[in-house]
């Protein structure tokens, strides 16, 4: 049994998907920290300003890797696919030759011999 393009495409997709979720859950983030700081007034909230900004990046960066590895997954898919083809193409021929030449032989060592 070979390869799954299709299956392949489909997780792709899914990690894009997943990465557009961190990116929607990043203007959420945005969201509740501009609520923090209209509303809260305290030194604490430079601290929060941080982390969230620390969350944001690191929230970014698994997106992005999110996005490079699905076009990744679809191109590797593609070339196993690609290599089954020709391994199935290289064993149909050889299983064709070797058929030929018993049917060669055959002759050859049958009750009349055929000389070509």
């Amino acid at each position: 049994m070979g390869i799954n393009v299709s299956a392949a495409i489909s997780q792709a997709n899914q990690l894009r998907n997943y990465a557009s979720q961190l990116r929607n859950l990043k203007s959420s983030l945005n969201g509740f920290q501009g609520n923090i700081n209209s509303a809260w007034q305290a030194t604490e909230v430079q601290y929060i300003n941080q982390a969230i900004a620390e969350i944001n990046r690191e929230l970014n960066q698994i997106a992005s890797k999110l996005d490079s590895v699905a076009p990744d997954i679809i191109s590797v898919a593609n070339q196993i696919k690609r290599e089954e083809e020709a391994a199935a193409r290289a064993a149909e021929e050889a299983r064709r030759k070797a058929e030929e030449e018993a049917r060669k032989r055959a002759e050859m060592n049958g009750p009349y011999p055929r000389y070509y």
